[in-house]
């Protein structure tokens, strides 16, 4: 597997085949959360394999779930769940880099006596701000400590009597403290009332998060807007899950293909959901670019030779696939506008910022801003040549292996590594479908 710290790659003109589509992260999150809360035994088809999704596993363990594969192939996990979390003894939990399972954790981590959340990552994941999620549970009765200001890890909880009542929560920096709390919500005993202020980013996560608790049997009352919810007692119950492909990880190969300029290349994408919100965002940006991406039932096939077009596009509709999108942006005609994306300054990178300071070094003309990226278009390439850093970020990896693509030079990559926190064998895929991939 190509994990190693640097690569480069040479550019490539066609790509062909089926790449081996990581499972929805999104979804492996909710769904074995979910599991883990419930009364009884319940399976998950399909997790995502990842440096994610075994930080979530070290946290449900520590919840008091019983998580086990059926086989070696690790396609089918079988949980048996603690119901509500009731443990005395002080536990520790190294969330990895993964911010959202982090932030689902903290919640139901006030359900426990005491528990401190770590992370290994502290010029990444320890270094986004948890404030206002931690200032509303501390309303609900839980004792909370972060580090600094904005309430970052190292995290401490101390679980005491919870109650319900009505809360605020903004949704202005991200839409995961509110999934924390509706999964939480259920688990109180007593009615919670919970309303949004400012804005409410990524609307689809949390749209996610409700069917999921729907799907587990958890009903919560809320209004069209998604500004307004109710939560009462409830149990969560056992169920089989199976978990569909990954839309972000899917919109790097779509974006790949579309900028090949052999018209035979051509991808096959297999378990993408139709009618996904994040989805259908991603492929509509696509097609107004002049992609050729068909569908076929839960399958996508794209195919490469067209030319390209600047678009203007709202991109917290398809948050995380914005770093693809906007490097196939690079090689299009015109200008590309990507507005509304002010929370991409808080992932596991500064996706903005760093975003496009590496593509500047590859030779595209990108121009960043507090809540957009402008992109001028080349058609032609860029040069590339340089040596390029993804800065501890799996979107940012994917995004400057699309731009090496059509660098006339290539690209070396440095710390390919991360890929690993959701599509460890990414660089491979790369390699089957035929690009040139050579470990430095």
């Amino acid at each position: 597997m190509l994990l190693q710290s640097s690569i480069h790659i040479a550019p490539t003109a066609l790509l062909r085949g089926m790449p081996r589509l990581p499972a929805s992260k999104y979804y492996t999150l909710r769904y074995v959360l979910a599991a883990a809360l419930a009364d009884g035994i319940s399976t998950v088809s399909y997790p995502a394999d990842s440096d994610d999704s075994e930080a979530l596993y070290r946290g449900c363990r520590a919840l008091g779930a019983e998580l086990r594969w059926e086989d070696q192939t690790r396609r089918v996990l079988r949980v048996r769940g603690a119901g509500r979390p009731q443990r005395a003894e002080p536990i520790t939990i190294n969330v990895g880099n993964a911010g959202a399972v982090l932030r689902l954790l903290l919640g139901l981590g006030t359900l426990l006596q005491d528990v401190t959340f770590v992370t290994d990552y502290p010029q990444s994941l320890g270094k986004r701000p948890n404030r206002e999620l931690l200032n509303t549970l501390t309303l609900l009765g839980a004792t909370c400590a972060g580090s600094g200001p904005d309430g970052c890890l190292p995290i401490t909880i101390r679980g005491s009597k919870l109650h319900g009542g009505q809360v605020t929560i903004s949704g202005a920096r991200s839409s995961q403290f509110l999934s924390s709390l509706l999964f939480l919500g259920p688990l109180i005993g007593e009615p919670l009332e919970i309303s949004v202020v400012d804005d409410l980013k990524s609307q689809m996560f949390v749209q996610m998060t409700l069917n999921v608790l729907q799907e587990a049997g958890v009903q919560v009352e809320h209004d069209a807007t998604l500004r307004h919810f109710i939560t009462t007692a409830q149990h969560y119950q056992p169920r089989d899950y199976v978990i569909p492909g990954d839309y972000p990880a899917a919109a790097a190969w779509l974006a790949a293909c579309a900028v090949m300029t052999d018209a035979a290349s051509s991808l096959r994408l297999e378990r993408l959901r139709p009618g996904e919100a994040i989805g259908d965002a991603l492929v509509q940006a696509l097609l107004a670019m002049g992609a050729d991406i068909t569908r076929e039932g839960e399958t996508l096939i794209a195919r490469g030779g067209r030319r390209l077009r600047g678009i203007k596009m709202n991109g917290d509709s398809a948050i995380d696939g914005i770093p693809a999108l906007v490097a196939a942006a690079c090689f299009a005609e015109g200008e590309s506008v990507f507005y509304n994306i002010e929370t991409l300054h808080y992932k596991e990178s500064d996706r903005i910022d760093d975003l496009c300071a590496e593509l500047r070094k590859a030779g595209c003309t990108v121009t960043p801003q507090r809540d957009a990226i402008i992109v001028q278009g080349q058609p032609g390439g860029v040069e590339g040549g340089g040596n390029v850093a993804g800065h501890a970020d799996h979107r940012l990896l994917m995004a400057l292996a699309i731009v090496a693509l059509r660098s006339r030079q290539g690209l070396t990559i440095h710390g390919t590594e991360h890929a690993a926190k959701s599509y460890p064998h990414f660089f491979d895929d790369l390699r089957d479908l035929g690009a040139a991939v050579s470990i430095l």
